[in-house]
């Protein structure tokens, strides 16, 4: 055996009793060599891996290396591996490299690799790449090949190795990223999309650390605030929020929780003109694996002209509510099924009904017009304001209607449909304007038939008295 596998064997042997390793020193002086020798050939085994070196202090100490050999690691890598020795030849391959080549190892091995006829084998340039291996020791190919009309991509490392036997050569291991690279190729098209739809929103977009550090914004965001993307990133963009906005939004992102990480809030903001808008936003809160809080997704959009639409209805209806109540008329309010939606204090002082007394329009005919005409003929002109039948014309709208307390009074009805079906019904009281109009007709009845005083006043008197 040549002196110098046999030395090295040796001091794999002298390792494998001595697990807490030994210094060069102490091997030279077991195995009785030289110092300087035994360095070299630890050298040896360092770089074929058979020998790890540990420093502890001052001390380096050589153990045997529990590596698994290159020989043992081709029957269970699932990478493409190739053993080259210095003269191009293939010493071995696994299971994987002949798949891909389309071989078998008794057709593979011996054969140079520059003649094997392959897609993958070309790519690696042999023999040219040899002397680059020897230049720059270990280097790295990625590339895309067409395999079984696929198109499939590797990685490929060429290392400059040391066998078992103390040969130099080159050992080739390739990886097959063709899912990776469809994976990110995806994951790309994704993203793109995704940054377009994103940069295409008319709401403004943003990301945010829970230190406030702003890490995305899209166009519709830097648009609204005024502001440049590039300046922005990377920095805190402070909101000015009124007092109690402020307190609102601090809750807020606090209530954020793992059970609960989404929520919605509406706010308002001072803009850098001093101007008051109001914002409504979506916030998400993204965790890491230890349930703590790395960053705010959110999602807003400008409501101020909602919360001025809202503003002006609260107003409207404000103004009807006051216009209502303080009517000098009585007012009703009825939905589209005949059941009384609002009574005005009027409606109450004048006819002493409540809602509770007449819930429905059935309940009100019932009561308010015992006499059966008179019932159908309110009726129907109740239906004219709804327009259920067509209007009559020439026929005032004049009821006698009793009241709660028994009275009857002259009312005027002026039913109007409003545009969601409802109606309002204003009633105008025309029972003192009645009497006067008869009392008047009956003065001038007495005046155009009496001869002299007395019969004038007995005449007045017998009328009033009727009254």
């Amino acid at each position: 055996m040549d002196s110098r596998k046999e030395t090295l064997k040796k001091i794999k042997s002298l390792l494998r009793f001595h697990k807490k390793g030994l210094t060069i020193t102490d091997i030279a002086e077991k195995l009785h060599l030289n110092r300087n020798s035994t360095a070299k050939y630890l050298e040896i085994l360092l770089i074929s891996g058979d020998v790890d070196l540990n420093a502890i202090g001052p001390a380096k100490l050589y153990t045997l290396s529990q590596k698994m050999p290159v020989s043992a690691m081709l029957k269970f890598a699932a990478d493409i591996i190739l053993l080259i020795d210095n003269e191009m030849h293939v010493l071995d391959a696994n299971e994987n490299a002949l798949q891909i080549l389309g071989t078998t190892r008794e057709d593979l091995i011996g054969v140079r690799i520059q003649d094997i006829e392959s897609p993958l084998i070309g790519r690696l340039s042999f023999p040219d790449v040899f002397e680059e291996i020897r230049t720059k020791g270990e280097i790295h190919r990625e590339f895309k090949i067409s395999l079984q009309n696929e198109d499939r991509h590797f990685r490929m490392r060429l290392i400059p190795t040391i066998f078992d036997n103390m040969d130099e050569g080159v050992t080739i291991i390739g990886e097959d990223i063709t899912k990776q690279i469809q994976f990110e190729e995806s994951l790309m098209i994704s993203e793109m999309r995704y940054r377009a739809i994103v940069e295409d929103q008319i709401e403004f977009i943003c990301r945010f650390t829970p230190k406030g550090i702003i890490t995305f914004v899209n166009d519709a965001y830097c648009r609204y605030f005024g502001l440049q993307k590039d300046l922005i990133l990377g920095n805190h963009h402070p909101l000015t929020l009124p007092e109690e906005d402020a307190r609102l939004m601090k809750h807020h992102l606090a209530s954020l929780t793992l059970e609960n990480p989404s929520g919605t809030i509406e706010h308002r903001v001072i803009m850098p003109d001093g101007s008051v808008r109001w914002q409504f936003w979506t916030d998400h809160a993204c965790f890491d694996a230890n349930g703590n809080i790395t960053e705010y997704q959110s999602v807003g959009m400008d409501t101020t002209e909602k919360q001025e639409q809202a503003r002006k209805i609260r107003e409207s209806e404000e103004r009807y509510r006051m216009i209502t109540e303080f009517s000098p008329f009585p007012i009703s309010l009825n939905d589209r099924a005949g059941n009384f939606q609002y009574l005005n204090k009027r409606f109450i002082q004048v006819f002493g009904y409540t809602l509770a007394d007449i819930p429905t329009e059935l309940d009100w005919f019932s009561i308010a017009f015992p006499d059966r005409k008179e019932r159908m003929n309110a009726i129907r002109a109740w239906k004219k304001g709804r327009g259920d039948e067509e209007q009559c014309e020439g026929k005032p709208l004049i009821f006698p209607v009793r009241c709660k307390n028994g009275t009857l009074r002259q009312i005027h009805f002026c039913p109007i449909t409003l545009f969601n079906g409802e109606q309002f019904v204003v009633y105008e009281d025309f029972t003192d304007k009645t009497e006067s109009e008869r009392l008047r007709s009956v003065l001038a009845s007495i005046v155009n038939t009496s001869d002299d005083a007395i019969d004038l006043y007995q005449s007045l008197k017998s009328s009033s008295d009727a009254r």
